[in-house]
């Protein structure tokens, strides 16, 4: 590319390939005719997935209500194309394969329950907050261990330091991503990702099916409420033990994990996790409320016939100011703390290793000089629009500046965050 940047912007169906247009144009036509066509069956799912994996425990339930809920979210309310819904089938599929599996691993070795999760570091937030950034460089620590994009729906078995490198579910995960770039090439310019980098640990969390993940995929209002008000601690334990499966392979000293999703169930976290070292990062919401809207509309495109962008705008614009609002009053439940360390994006946009330094004086952690030295050489191979720069504004989403500035004031007073303007 030359060495000027290209702008992406929220894209909608007309962007998608030709063969995937005439794909969802054939999937609209037999629906008018076979209005089931295309649903969803949870039964049948379960039984495929076990038929897949040659596995038949799932573990102890709990997991069937987010699971159900979803299904039926997905098929009524999702407006979803012939494409989405097969992606969603394979994302199903895949997260029951991937339980499968894990529970399977764990009971056929004992050694994993004796695994010790100790004092994780989990990066929170709102989405679009530099979480990508700052799990990367985290990930960069020789001491800490990040869940990477591949592993995540490969847990079990576990890859052990011999085939880390070279397992040929690497592979896989990057034919998965090379597709998701041909249908939705302004991903990357957004939300950089790839099989070997660091990714969200959201797909533990989705083994229990209670996940903001899902809601990328489609705009599903029940299974959002569900996800708002649902005991996470089930998922919260599903997620240790995947972490568990992996580090019983590979010795890990501390493992450096992020998603935003955390902040909507921080009580569960530390239900879990007592000992966590949350890490908050904090942005001027006008930029998070539009960024995350252009995002999630980009994505939803991939898999609905027609993105309805005020309505992404609006639940996402809602997701966010929920957010705040649980995680905030469970730091006020919980009274002064030291296990949060507040950090602002434009604080981490300034001084990326700066703000790892100061993260780690916070919990009484060191960054070595290798850590150090490998976080600056790789800031500077990745500038912020090395894929392009992202484009955004509020009206586009039918949101109003002067709306949303007062919605989330007490948020942006409670913890001076910077306007960017």
């Amino acid at each position: 590319m030359s060495e000027a940047k290209r702008d992406v912007r929220a894209t909608d169906r007309r962007s998608l390939p030709l063969v995937v247009r005439a794909l969802n144009g054939y999937g609209r036509t037999i629906r008018r005719i076979r209005p089931s066509h295309g649903r969803l069956n949870a039964d049948a799912l379960v039984n495929k997935a076990q038929e897949s994996a040659k596995l038949d425990d799932f573990g102890p339930d709990g997991w069937q209500e987010g699971f159900e809920i979803l299904v039926d979210s997905v098929n009524d309310e999702g407006n979803l194309s012939q494409l989405g819904r097969m992606i969603m089938g394979g994302l199903l599929d895949t997260t029951l394969q991937m339980r499968l599996r894990v529970v399977d691993w764990a009971n056929s070795h004992p050694d994993v329950a004796r695994e010790q999760v100790t004092a994780p570091i989990i990066v929170s937030g709102l989405p679009r907050t530099g979480t990508t950034l700052l799990s990367n460089l985290l990930d960069l620590d020789p001491q800490n261990r990040s869940l990477l994009g591949w592993e995540s729906a490969a847990v079990a078995p576990p890859p052990t330091l011999s085939s880390h490198k070279e397992d040929p579910r690497i592979a896989e995960s990057v034919k998965d991503s090379g597709q998701l770039s041909k249908l939705a090439p302004s991903v990357q310019a957004m939300h950089p990702m790839a099989a070997t980098l660091p990714t969200e640990c959201v797909t533990l969390l989705g083994g229990e099916f209670k996940s903001i993940h899902f809601e990328t995929q489609g705009t599903f209002d029940s299974y959002g409420t569900f996800f708002e008000t649902c005991d996470m601690v089930p998922a919260y334990e599903f997620h240790r033990l995947c972490l568990q499966v992996l580090q019983s392979a590979i010795p890990t000293q501390r493992w450096a994990l992020k998603t935003p999703g955390h902040m909507w169930h921080m009580a569960a976290v530390y239900a879990v996790y007592p000992d966590a070292r949350v890490v908050w990062t904090h942005r001027d919401p006008l930029k998070v409320v539009g960024s995350v809207a252009s995002l999630n509309s980009t994505l939803h495109a991939t898999n609905t016939d027609q993105v309805d962008f005020a309505r992404v705008g609006r639940t996402w614009r809602d997701k966010c100011l929920h957010g705040v609002k649980v995680g905030t009053e469970f730091r006020d439940r919980q009274g002064p703390n030291d296990t949060v360390f507040d950090l602002q994006y434009a604080e981490l946009m300034d001084d990326p290793v700066g703000s790892v330094e100061r993260i780690y004086r916070h919990f009484n952690m060191e960054l070595d000089d290798l850590g150090r030295r490998r976080m600056s050489a790789w800031m500077d191979e990745n500038p912020q629009d090395r894929f392009g720069r992202h484009r955004y504004t509020l009206d586009q989403f039918g949101l109003e500046v002067d709306e949303v500035r007062e919605q989330f004031a007490h948020y942006v007073e409670r913890y001076q965050v910077p306007s960017e303007g």
